[in-house]
């Protein structure tokens, strides 16, 4: 994807960003006293419905878009030709939802003030969320010397975000219980359990996806390296005519039909 491509999603991300944390605004400066409620807080001018919309936007960003991407982004590159259209799509969303949903938290919660470890861990991990997209624009292309550790610091940041975005998700339940015990909202440290659980299973499965087709086949004819798309996996490798074609310019995986140098500016 052309610099100025990715020049023009960050602007927009950008923008909706900012005009979601302007409606926020406008919304608390236009909206009425709330009427009393069944909020045990009586009196607060939070109430329950912003800490759900807190909470659910978090949720999906770091339980679902980031990871999905960061999926995608791993597994997918060898199997599927928009790849990257979907992971960089993927990871705007995560970003979009994620502000939004730290603008209720300063908004609605003072968390400007708040000394809470839920929140200055919240604010950390949104650091590094803007960073990841500042990281994006001065992506280096493939085969250059400073790829390398801009790569790490990709990885090292993207993951580390996400990691502590599940610890603060479940920091962010312990409050949301205790200040409301009314009901079954216990579910939600399951629900997001197994979340947790079914990204986890994704990983560690694709990770071994190859190891798994390979099992049928002779060792003479397995290549430990080679990537199958869906749906043609366990296919046979020619050593032999696989390392004469590694000198060669354009090498394709065997039997996946992905040229391998798809993707090398990405």
């Amino acid at each position: 994807m052309a610099l100025s491509n990715l020049l023009v999603m960050v602007t927009l991300m950008f923008m909706s960003c900012c005009c979601a944390i302007s409606t926020v605004v406008a919304q608390t400066a236009a909206s009425p006293a709330p009427a009393p409620a069944a909020d045990p807080n009586e009196g607060n001018a939070t109430s329950i419905g912003w800490y759900k919309a807190h909470g659910w936007l978090l949720w999906t960003a770091f339980g679902v878009f980031f990871p999905v991407g960061t999926l995608l982004s791993r597994y997918g590159q060898y199997r599927l030709k928009w790849w990257f259209e979907a992971h960089l799509a993927l990871q705007v969303l995560g970003v979009i939802t994620s502000t939004i949903g730290v603008a209720i938290a300063f908004n609605k919660f003072d968390a400007l003030n708040d000394e809470m470890t839920h929140t200055k861990l919240g604010v950390a991990i949104m650091v590094l969320v803007w960073v990841q997209v500042l990281l994006s624009v001065i992506r280096p292309k493939r085969g250059k010397v400073s790829r390398v550790p801009w790569y790490f610091i990709h990885w090292l940041f993207g993951t580390t975000a996400v990691l502590l975005a599940w610890y603060n998700i479940f920091k962010g339940l312990d409050l949301y219980v205790t200040s409301w015990t009314v009901g079954t909202q216990k579910d939600l440290y399951v629900l997001f359990a197994i979340n947790v659980a079914i990204l986890a299973f994704a990983y560690l499965f694709l990770d071994r996806f190859n190891h798994l087709m390979n099992q049928s086949k002779e060792q003479n004819v397995v290549h430990p390296n080679a990537w199958y798309p869906l749906g043609m996996a366990g296919k046979p490798v020619n050593r032999q005519a696989d390392a004469e074609n590694v000198g060669g310019t354009t090498k394709q995986t065997a039997g996946s039909g992905v040229d391998d140098t798809a993707g090398n500016n990405v």
